[in-house]
């Protein structure tokens, strides 16, 4: 293995325990900088995300066996994985959109659900979206049916019927993440955006996040 590839898992598993440990402690969602690069600092970022939704799970586990009362209703809970960015006329980038159960491990078949992704301003959806399982050990899995997407007239928002399931067998474990591609609308300014929203069925929605930068052309 390389150094720079060893780096970067370095990096990501940091992230990932500092994450869990902010969650844990009951401290808000730090937001790590990105910078784009797919580095050490993205990778970092990357896995802070992940291991402060797996810290979330473990509160709320926690709370409900000293004795708090659970929610009357099991939700889904739906997050964005890692931040993305691209420039306006640049190649597109995807975004991760994640769906698990809120302890990782219950079984839910919540059948054929609506899904409503909106863009960030700036951005616009091209319609291509991707469906499989990732489990907390970071492997993947699925064989599953191919997302059949549409995107309205202006691009922002991405529409799709899919059957969500979690944990039923040995192939949907943990979490399904959609990657979707997206890219900077042709005169966008500058910055960051965090106006998107991810709808999946009756979950509570997400906040989407992406950064126009200039064209380094």
């Amino acid at each position: 293995m390389s150094t720079d590839v060893q780096s970067k898992k370095e990096a990501y598993k940091r992230g990932e325990d500092q994450g869990r440990a902010d969650a844990l402690a009951g401290k808000p969602y730090a937001d790590p900088p990105r910078d784009g690069s797919r580095g050490e600092k993205d990778q970092y970022a990357n896995g802070y995300d992940w291991g402060y939704e797996q810290g979330r799970a473990q509160n709320e586990q926690g709370q409900h066996q000293n004795g708090q009362k659970p929610p009357q209703k099991l939700d889904l809970v739906v997050w964005q994985e890692g931040g993305v960015e691209d420039a306006p006329g640049g190649l597109g980038t995807t975004v991760n959109i994640c769906v698990r159960t809120p302890n990782w491990s219950e079984t839910v078949d919540a059948g054929e659900c609506e899904h409503v992704f909106t863009a960030p301003t700036g951005f616009r959806w091209n319609g291509t979206v991707g469906a499989q399982y990732k489990r907390i050990d970071q492997t993947t899995g699925g064989n599953l049916p191919p997302v059949q997407a549409k995107v309205s007239g202006d691009g922002r928002t991405l529409t799709f019927t899919y059957h969500v399931h979690l944990n039923t067998g040995s192939d949907d474990k943990d979490c399904i993440v959609y990657t979707c591609g997206l890219e900077a609308v042709d005169g966008a300014a500058t910055g960051r955006r965090t106006d998107g929203v991810a709808q999946v069925g009756t979950a509570p929605p997400a906040k989407l996040k992406a950064e126009v930068i200039e064209d380094e052309d």
